[in-house]
């Protein structure tokens, strides 16, 4: 593993996690060199709704635009395994988002909080690495 997030397709586990609005999961991190981290990512509601998100940003970097929900993030790496992604959701208020892989490679555990007033929603979230990328990047 040459970046922190294995590239590759990762699948969020359904009964283990708790997303912030329900959703099923797959993430394709394209790339990620420990500098610059690459993602795509498909959410379905449970009404069959399908979202797409694309992600290409430094670490450590300045602030970058989530396509396709116009989060405005910053992204880092605190320490070996982990990712911190912090920004704000519009119309809730700040966010930060924390992943940690597992020493493997094969899991990624995702805790994150978002603020409104005086009041924070939590979620949780488990993605297992299903293989590297279809198109060998």
């Amino acid at each position: 593993m040459s970046g922190i997030i294995p590239t590759g397709l990762w699948v969020m586990d359904e009964a283990r996690s708790r997303k912030l609005t329900p959703a099923s999961l797959t993430l394709w991190v394209l790339k990620d060199d420990g500098n610059q981290l690459v993602w795509v990512s498909v959410e379905t509601d449970p009404q069959g709704k399908i979202s797409v998100r694309s992600f290409d940003g430094i670490y450590g970097g300045p602030a970058t635009t989530v396509q396709g929900n116009g989060f405005v993030v910053s992204l880092r790496s605190p320490a070996p395994r982990k990712v911190e992604v912090s920004g704000e959701v519009p119309g809730m208020g700040p966010f930060v988002e924390r992943s940690e892989i597992s020493e493997d490679g094969r899991k990624m555990i995702v805790h994150g909080e978002v603020r409104a007033g005086a009041e924070t929603t939590t979620w949780y979230e488990e993605l297992n690495w299903q293989g590297p990328s279809p198109h060998g990047l």
